[in-house]
């Protein structure tokens, strides 16, 4: 069982107890994601909070600019997933697809993937929307 993010940020000193009482009771008001609203209160990063949330998610965590994409692997699959959920094929192998999620939450373009990747695994992995925005304009430039 994951344990709750706020927990998992607390331990690892990137907010305080008192931080996330607060913003626990607003989140209870607001509905937002927790990681959401500490990013907007501004009492955590984007860049600190994506490797604690693919930790309690189960996932990893990847920077795209440090990345090789393989564009040829991304073209066989359908742009649906791409542009409408923010999943990218990355990589594949005989077994494995890898596949960049800006919202892990969102399976639906995961499960896109999942149905053309022939009996292949896939393997999500959490990256920044910053990342995937500018992995995707990278591309568009090169073309």
């Amino acid at each position: 069982m994951s344990r709750p993010l706020g927990e998992l940020l607390v331990e690892q000193g990137l907010l305080t107890p008192a931080r996330l009482e607060t913003a626990l009771v607003e989140q209870r008001q607001t509905k937002e994601y927790l990681g959401t609203l500490l990013v907007r209160k501004g009492w955590l990063s984007r860049q600190d909070l994506l490797p604690v949330l693919a930790r309690q998610l189960g996932i990893r965590y990847m920077r795209l600019d440090l990345q090789a994409i393989d564009w040829s692997v991304a073209a066989k699959f359908s742009t649906t997933a791409l542009t409408e959920h923010q999943c990218l094929a990355i990589a594949m192998d005989r077994h494995r697809v890898t596949v960049a999620v800006v919202n892990p939450l969102d399976m639906w373009g995961v499960s896109q993937v999942q149905e053309e990747a022939g009996g292949r695994t896939v393997e999500a992995v959490l990256v920044s929307e910053e990342d995937f925005a500018a992995a995707l304009a990278a591309r568009r430039s090169a073309r």
